[in-house]
C-alpha cells in the first residue's frame, strides 16, 4: 500500500485518505476562524441613499457680453427607501420584461414611439424625427432679462439645480454676475436645453452658488377658476376674519425646515435595520452551531487518521557486525 510520510510527525498515511485528510483538516480551521469572526456583532449600515455631487450638465452661460463655462448640478434628492418587490414564497426579486401582446419577449431593437390619437390606433415617430426637433443650441444657458422677485410665485417652480463656473478662467466671471445678482436681489429669466427640451429657467443666488430651477410654463399651471367647489359666492364675517388674522399674527415665528423630519422613512429603516439585525442574529447562531457539530463529528471520525500520524516510535541503531578483516 503507498503512503505519505508526514515530516512533523514522521507517521504514515495511506494515500487512499490524504485528500479526505486535508479537506477536513482545513475545512475545520475555516469554520473556527469564521467562528472567531462573528464573535463581534456586525453593524447594520442601513441608511437613505446619498447621491454624489456630479454634474449633470455643461455648456456656457450667455448674458450680454458675459459668456463662460458652467457646469450644473442636482440640488435636491430623494431620500425615499427603496423597496424591492419579491416572490414571497421564495423571496426573488420580480421581473418586468418588455412583452408584446400579440408576439409574447421582443428585443431592444423592435421597439418604437407612437402617439394614440384615437384607442387602438398610433402614429409612429422615428428617433430620426424626433431629433429634428431639438433646438439647434444643446449647449448653453441664456439669460434673457431680470425681474423682481415677486414677479414669480412659488406655483411656478419645478426642479431646482446648483450653477458652478467649469474651471479656473471661469470662477471671475462667475463670480462678479453672482455678487452682481446678490445686490439686487432680482431673479434672472432665461432657456436651457436639456435632454432635447429647451426649459424656461430662473436663477437667483444662494449662498456661493446661483440656483438654476426649471418654470412651469403657463399651460401647465391649471387655473383656479376650474374649481367649482370657489365659485360659489360666501358672505365675509368680519369678526372672524379678524379672529383669523389674530391667530395667524400669534402663531407666526420663523421658519427652521431643517427641524422637520419625514417620520415615514425614519420609522421604516428603523423597521429595516431590526429586521437585518434579526437575521444577522440567526445567521451568527447557526454558524456557531454548524462549527461546533463539524467540530465534534471531525474529532470523533478522524481518530483513524490521527493514529496514522503519531511520531514513530525510536529504531535501535544497527551495529556492524566485524568480519575477519576489521581490525
Amino acid at each position: 500500500m503507498r503512503t505519505f510520510e508526514s515530516q512533523k510527525f514522521r507517521g504514515e498515511i495511506p494515500l487512499d485518505i490524504l485528500p479526505v485528510f486535508i479537506y477536513h483538516k482545513c475545512r475545520f480551521f475555516t469554520l473556527l476562524a469564521r467562528a472567531a469572526a462573528i464573535v463581534i456583532p456586525k453593524k447594520c449600515t442601513i441608511s437613505p441613499r446619498r447621491q454624489n455631487m456630479r454634474a449633470l450638465w455643461t455648456g456656457r452661460l450667455q448674458f450680454s457680453l458675459f459668456d463662460f463655462p458652467i457646469k450644473v448640478y442636482s440640488a435636491t434628492q430623494s431620500n425615499d427607501i427603496s423597496l424591492n418587490m419579491l416572490h414571497a414564497p421564495c423571496q426573488s426579486k420580480i421581473k418586468y420584461e418588455k412583452r408584446c401582446p400579440a408576439h409574447g419577449p421582443i428585443l431592444e431593437g423592435e421597439i418604437t414611439k407612437g402617439y394614440e390619437f384615437e384607442a387602438g390606433k398610433f402614429v409612429t415617430l422615428s428617433e430620426a424625427e424626433l431629433e429634428t426637433l431639438a433646438p439647434k443650441t444643446q449647449r448653453s444657458l441664456e439669460v434673457l432679462f431680470f425681474v423682481d422677485q415677486p414677479a414669480l410665485e412659488p406655483l411656478l417652480f419645478d426642479t431646482p439645480y446648483y450653477m458652478a463656473p467649469d474651471g479656473p478662467m471661469a470662477r471671475e466671471a462667475f463670480n462678479n454676475l453672482r455678487e452682481a445678482m446678490r445686490s439686487s436681489g432680482k431673479y434672472g429669466i432665461g432657456h436651457m436645453v436639456m435632454n432635447r427640451k429647451q426649459h424656461l429657467v430662473a436663477l437667483w443666488v444662494k449662498e456661493n452658488a446661483i440656483v438654476v430651477s426649471t418654470l412651469r410654463y403657463d399651460s401647465e399651471v391649471r387655473d383656479v377658476a376650474l374649481l367649482d367647489d370657489l365659485k360659489a359666492a360666501t358672505k365675509k364675517n368680519k369678526e372672524e376674519i379678524q379672529m383669523a388674522a389674530d391667530l395667524i399674527d400669534k402663531h407666526t415665528k420663523k421658519f427652521r425646515y431643517k427641524s422637520f423630519k419625514d417620520g415615514y422613512q425614519e420609522k421604516l429603516l428603523a423597521l429595516i435595520k431590526s429586521k437585518v439585525a434579526q437575521l444577522q442574529a440567526a445567521a451568527q447562531t447557526k454558524e456557531v452551531e454548524t462549527t461546533a457539530t463539524y467540530a465534534t463529528a471531525v474529532s470523533g471520525n478522524g481518530a483513524p487518521v490521527k493514529r496514522g500520524m503519531e511520531k514513530a516510535p525510536p529504531t535501535a541503531k544497527k551495529t556492524r557486525r566485524k568480519t575477519g578483516t576489521d581490525n
